[in-house]
């Protein structure tokens, strides 16, 4: 690994380096933020390009990321990014509707900026009182802006940081937050190995619903990609949930999960299969959205996915699946291209 002469010998760790610089990004008040399931703005976790999503979910550390992987690592963007446009659109069970939208810009010598926008619409829902009696139908909305900025702090190493104001509407209740995200991003050449970590929405309430706070899904996620030696395949694992260790479910019923259980539910698998540069198949597999899901003692389709990325006369098409088991399935469709 090249040596970088003005940093401090533990630069020359990266994997360590990456684990400290991370955890200390978290230095906040989490007590509150203890269980994900508590949280509002659920969307944010959502992946936010069909990529990440075929390989199972918001993995920190893929290679040769672009500009609508931002939402998961800020620390993704860089010079390649610059004028880089992507749009992805899902149609996600029951019939709600998300986007995306992300942009990104370089500046020698200042750094890369982006700008995202992301939007959920639930439909329409019918509106009744206790007893039943039907009100009619109300909307329900969320929306969220997202600003992000990264820059080189040392060769193949980047510091990223994004910022998010989010709007959420449920018929007559409404609240807006503020979020911040954090992450880095190495590149080992040597192993051709890439190294990420990131934690994502820290922040709060600033209106709520009907005033009792709640805790935004706060997670720290740290993840390593790497392409092997000798097959045109490259392997994806990324530790999620950090900031919390018994990753319960109503399965456990009332009964703490033992070792293997916590550890496998906070794994995310996703491999990257390159038939040629233009040509990617993807698979991915989250054990937590399974365990959550699955219908079946046996082998259940919840928490597989699956896709494909091409590329065509400058423009990258990006399809992927999803798979919750009974509850169905979700598509989404990326396209990205460079003005």
């Amino acid at each position: 690994m090249r040596a970088i002469s003005y940093l401090p010998q533990f630069f020359h760790r990266p994997i360590m380096t990456l684990i400290l610089a991370v955890f200390a990004f978290c230095n906040v008040n989490t007590a509150e933020a203890s269980n994900n399931g508590d949280s509002v703005y659920r969307f944010l976790e959502l992946p936010g390009s069909a990529r990440t999503a075929a390989l199972g979910g918001n993995h920190v550390a893929l290679n040769n990321p672009d500009a609508t992987l931002f939402f998961a690592n800020p620390a993704y963007l860089n010079a390649d990014s610059h004028g880089n446009f992507g749009l992805s659109y899902l149609n996600h069970v029951t019939d709600v509707n998300m986007g995306f939208v992300s942009g990104a810009w370089h500046f020698d010598n200042i750094g890369t900026f982006a700008a995202g926008v992301r939007f959920i619409n639930y439909g329409e829902m019918r509106r009744a009182d206790a007893a039943g009696t039907d009100l009619g139908t109300f909307s329900a909305n969320d929306l969220a802006l997202t600003i992000g900025y990264a820059r080189e702090l040392a060769a193949n190493l980047q510091l990223g940081l994004a910022g998010t104001a989010v709007y959420s509407s449920y018929g007559d209740f409404s609240s807006t937050g503020l979020a911040m995200n954090a992450g880095l991003y190495y590149f080992w050449e040597e192993l051709n190995m890439n190294i990420g970590g990131a934690v994502t929405n820290i922040g709060y309430q600033v209106s709520r619903y009907d005033g009792r706070n709640e805790p935004l899904p706060l997670d720290i996620r740290l993840g390593i990609s790497r392409r092997l030696e000798y097959v045109p395949l490259r392997l994806n694992v990324t530790l999620h949930s950090l900031d919390r260790w018994d990753m319960e479910t109503f399965r456990d019923e009332g009964e703490s999960p033992t070792f293997a259980s916590n550890l496998f539910r906070h794994l995310t698998f996703g491999g990257e299969i390159m038939f040629s540069e233009n040509v990617h198949v993807r698979v991915g597999y989250d054990h937590l959205t399974n365990e959550e899901l699955k219908t079946s003692t046996r082998l259940d389709s919840a928490g597989f996915s699956y896709g494909v990325g091409i590329r065509y006369r400058g423009f990258k098409f990006d399809v992927s699946r999803n798979s919750f088991s009974d509850l169905g399935g979700i598509t989404r469709i990326g396209i990205q291209t460079f003005l």
